[in-house]
């Protein structure tokens, strides 16, 4: 390795030294050289590594929509194939929908029944109002004939009959009677016409809405836009309720504000040095070829995830015992490429090789001369990068096993 040999200066300098002084080279005369050449080596590899760590766990993550029916049910129709596309609204498929459809038909003739009540109810009123003003003129022919025998009473005129004057008040009495009954009948009939019949009528309509909506439960939707995958069902399969078992699922679209990322964990150690905007380089299996074109992207930090998961708490029965997470834990890193042309080059879930790289020394070394060795370093990691991805590639294609 380049380490081996720039650290290895030590032990030459001991052996010309012991040529020029024509003494014989042993182990014993060179140990001690041995041993500071092992040291800077150490040396040299850990600042190497510390300040430009590497990662095998970079992944690009994904998310999938699973499609399940909101109605349990026989599997009717089927609209998409694996690999399809859909937009929003697409229609995926239908389950058996003759309870709805049946219900819905129930709906909708109450609906035209509530219809029909406010009809008759206006017209109850339009009927309760000609009776008001049938009794009114009733009344007034009364009130006049009353006033007429009154008259002749006052004036103590022989035309006057006390039968017929009692015969008439008991007449305009009945009269007035009707006039109640008939304004009665009239408010009964509004408040039908205005309120209880459109209520009935409203109440009618929402439950039509609502068989509506169980009916188009059995026509299952695209929620989104994307390629159809991993389609299970068939013509007469019983749709499943349980997100476990989907019928299907959408690999969504990715939005132009949300590019795709690349997630890699690294160890707790490096968060130290690890930082938003750190530059880095991404080998993804999936685009590694024997031309080595577009196989090793630029991308850059942007975003470090403040919590490990391995510490994460869920309420259980037991109290947590720290010794009993095994798992070390990752600090999660989220890249992106830094050319947007080259996103189409992500597949998503490959498995990806990321390497990143100090450029500004923080702390002590800062604006130092080994600083700046330390950064200029980088170029080693970049070519000892290409030689995993040539390993990869080998082992990709079949040698080592991995075919």
């Amino acid at each position: 390795m380049i380490e081996l040999l720039l650290t290895s200066f030590p032990l030459i300098v001991r052996i010309l030294w012991l040529r020029f002084r024509k003494k014989a080279i042993t182990v014993y005369n060179v140990h001690r050289a041995v041993f500071v050449w092992f040291l800077l080596f150490l040396a040299l590899i850990f600042t190497i590594e510390y300040y430009h760590p590497d990662t095998h766990s970079g992944i690009v993550p994904f998310r999938i929509v699973p499609i399940v029916a909101e109605r349990s049910g026989t599997v009717t129709s089927l609209h998409v194939t694996a690999g399809q596309r859909v937009e929003p609204g697409d229609l995926l498929f239908t389950v058996d929908n003759s309870s709805e459809a049946a219900a819905v038909a129930v709906a909708q003739s109450r609906v035209d029944e509530a219809r029909e009540q406010v009809q008759v109810a206006m017209l109850q009123v339009e009927a309760a109002e000609y009776a008001v003003a049938l009794a009114e003129a009733q009344l007034d022919d009364a009130n006049i004939d009353l006033d007429d025998e009154e008259q002749l009473r006052a004036e103590n005129s022989p035309a006057f009959a006390q039968d017929r004057y009692q015969r008439t008040l008991d007449i305009q009495r009945e009269r007035t009677a009707q006039l109640g009954q008939a304004r009665t009948a009239l408010a009964t009939a509004e408040l039908e016409a205005q309120q209880v019949a459109p209520t009935a009528l409203l109440t009618a309509e929402a439950t039509l809405r609502e068989k509506q909506v169980e009916l188009e439960k059995t026509r299952i939707l695209a929620p989104v836009s994307g390629r159809v995958e991993q389609v299970t069902l068939n013509v007469g399969d019983r749709a499943a309720q349980i997100a476990l078992r989907p019928a299907m699922v959408i690999v969504p679209d990715r939005e132009e504000d949300d590019p795709a990322e690349i997630v890699a964990g690294f160890t707790q150690v490096n968060r130290s040095v690890l930082h938003v905007g750190m530059p880095a380089e991404v080998a993804c299996q999936s685009n590694i070829n024997n031309g080595m074109h577009n196989s090793v992207l630029p991308a850059r930090v942007v975003r470090i995830q403040d919590s490990i998961a391995t510490g994460q708490i869920v309420p259980t029965g037991t109290l947590i015992q720290p010794s009993e997470r095994m798992g070390k834990g990752d600090v999660v890193v989220h890249l992106r490429l830094e050319h947007p042309e080259q996103q189409d080059l992500l597949v998503n879930g490959s498995r990806c090789l990321v390497q990143a790289y100090t450029t500004k020394i923080r702390g002590g070394l800062a604006d130092t001369a080994l600083g700046e060795v330390i950064e200029a370093w980088a170029l080693e990691k970049a070519i000892i990068m290409r030689m995993k991805v040539w390993v990869m590639l080998a082992t990709g294609a079949g040698l080592g096993g991995e075919g």
